[in-house]
C-alpha cells in the first residue's frame, strides 16, 4: 500500500461530486492529494477519468483497495450486496481509504458531498476507523447538483459515462437504476453478463433467489421489452455516497 504524504485527501471516484470538489480546492489553492479506492469493479470510463482529473489539477494520486470485489463476493458464497447489506462499500472502500489514512497520522479526508443532499451529509457520519477526520467542503460553499456540474463541465472533465448512467458506481451496484443497467447492457455487455453470472450463481447458493435487484433478474431485464420496463419501479434506496462521489 502507498503511503500517505500529504496532511489532506480528497476522496475521488471519478463521479462529477468529487471531481468538482477537486477542482473547487485547486482553483483556491489548497494544498492536497488525491485517493482513489478501486473495488475490482469499476468501470473502464471511471478508470479512465481518475487519472485524468488527477493530472489536470496537478495532484498526486494514490490508489488503494482491500482485495477485489469478486474476491469478497466469492468468499460470501456469491451473497450479493444489498440495502440492507453493503459490504460492499464497508470492504472495497472505506477499510482500504481507513487503512491507508491511519499510516499518516491524523489526517483529513475530503468528502463530496453537496449542499442540497443533508440526508446523505448525516447518514455519512458513521464511525469510522483511524484519527483522521472529514470535511464536506461543497456544503460549506453551498453548491448543489446544478453547481458542481458546471463546475465540471466548464474544466472539461465531466465522465463520460453521464451520458448513458446516473452515477459511476460499481457496474454492478446494486442500487441502480432499471435505466442503469439497461445502459451497461448496451455499453458494456461483458460486465453485464458478468453480473448476470454472479447472480445466477448467487440464486443457486441461496433458496431465496437472491438479486442485484429486488423482484427481478438480469436475465429478465435482458430479455424484457419497453413496455415491460416501464411497469417496473426504480429502487429507493440511494447508493452509498462513497460510491458515487
Amino acid at each position: 500500500m502507498p503511503e500517505p504524504t500529504a496532511t489532506r485527501y480528497v476522496a475521488l471516484s471519478g463521479g462529477v461530486d468529487s471531481t468538482a470538489l477537486a477542482l473547487l480546492l485547486w482553483e483556491r489553492g489548497v494544498l492536497f492529494d488525491v485517493i482513489f479506492s478501486d473495488t475490482g469493479a469499476e468501470l473502464p470510463e471511471t478508470l479512465w477519468m481518475v487519472p485524468q482529473v488527477a493530472r489536470y489539477i496537478g495532484r498526486r494520486l494514490h490508489v488503494v483497495a482491500n482485495g477485489s470485489f469478486f474476491m469478497h463476493l466469492a468468499g460470501y458464497g456469491f451473497l450479493l450486496p444489498s440495502p440492507t447489506c453493503r459490504w460492499c462499500t464497508r470492504l472495497l472502500k472505506q477499510t482500504a481509504q481507513d487503512a491507508f489514512l491511519a499510516r499518516g497520522g491524523a489526517l483529513e479526508l475530503l468528502l463530496g458531498i453537496r449542499a442540497d443532499e443533508p440526508r446523505r451529509a448525516v447518514l455519512d457520519r458513521r464511525p469510522r476507523c483511524g484519527t483522521h477526520r472529514f470535511s464536506y467542503p461543497l456544503v460549506e460553499a453551498g453548491l448543489g447538483k446544478r453547481e458542481v456540474k458546471e463546475l465540471c463541465e466548464r474544466h472539461g472533465l465531466l465522465s463520460p459515462v453521464y451520458s448513458w448512467r446516473s452515477n459511476t458506481s460499481c457496474f454492478c451496484c446494486p442500487f441502480q437504476r432499471i435505466a442503469d443497467w439497461r445502459g451497461l447492457l448496451r455499453h458494456h455487455p461483458d460486465l453485464f453478463g458478468l453480473a448476470e453470472e454472479w447472480e445466477r450463481l448467487s440464486m443457486a447458493a441461496k433458496e431465496s433467489g437472491f438479486t442485484w435487484s429486488r423482484g427481478r433478474t438480469l436475465a429478465a431485464l435482458r430479455v424484457a421489452d419497453e413496455r415491460q420496463l416501464r411497469l417496473w419501479p426504480e429502487p429507493e434506496d440511494e447508493p452509498c455516497l462513497i460510491c458515487t462521489v
